[in-house]
């Protein structure tokens, strides 16, 4: 009985990490600031939004900020963040 709940317990700890990896790899960087230029990623997610695209935020390397989206809005978002930069 014991090696059944142990048989269990791992394919759990599998699942789990597995849920984790396809969770990490929806997402997609579509812009990265750093320093004085860090608020304008706030801007542009709230433009995105608007949009109805979904986005997050995430901290990048060296003091800088991802902008990040799901993997499907990626096209879309990326001549979103064209128009964003030409307008602002």
């Amino acid at each position: 009985m014991q090696v059944v709940w142990i048989i269990v317990a791992v394919i759990i700890v599998i699942a789990i990490i597995a849920a984790i990896v396809a969770a990490a790899n929806r997402w997609q960087s579509v812009k990265s600031e750093g320093g004085s230029r860090a608020e304008r990623i706030d801007r542009l997610q709230a433009y995105l939004k608007s949009f109805g695209i979904k986005s997050k935020i995430a901290s990048g390397v060296a003091n800088t900020v991802q902008l990040k989206v799901l993997k499907k809005d990626i096209e879309q978002a990326k001549k979103l963040v064209e128009k964003f930069d030409e307008e602002f």
